[in-house]
């Protein structure tokens, strides 16, 4: 079967070859995970200060709270209570 690659970010494996690897560390759900695991052990209030920084993305000026996972500004649209 091969090498397998895990990613502890993700939690998944897939087969370990250069290709798939570069794939996985490029692609946005990796950076998503990644990110996500590293705000686990910052400060409240700097996360809080870097998302009050972001500007709101376009589809929410336009059409209201209509947050989804897809928004490239993400956990803009939550409210400011959930930080604190």
């Amino acid at each position: 079967m091969g090498k397998r690659y895990y990613c502890d970010y993700c939690d998944r494996s897939f087969q370990d070859n250069m290709h798939n690897r570069k794939k996985h560390l490029n692609g946005v759900q990796h950076h998503r995970a990644k990110k996500a695991w590293f705000d686990n052990f910052r400060d409240s209030a700097a996360i809080l200060h870097d998302e009050q920084e972001k500007k709101p993305c376009r589809k929410f000026l336009q059409k209201g709270l209509t947050w989804s996972v897809n928004c490239p500004i993400i956990f803009k649209h939550l409210n400011i209570r959930n930080y604190m």
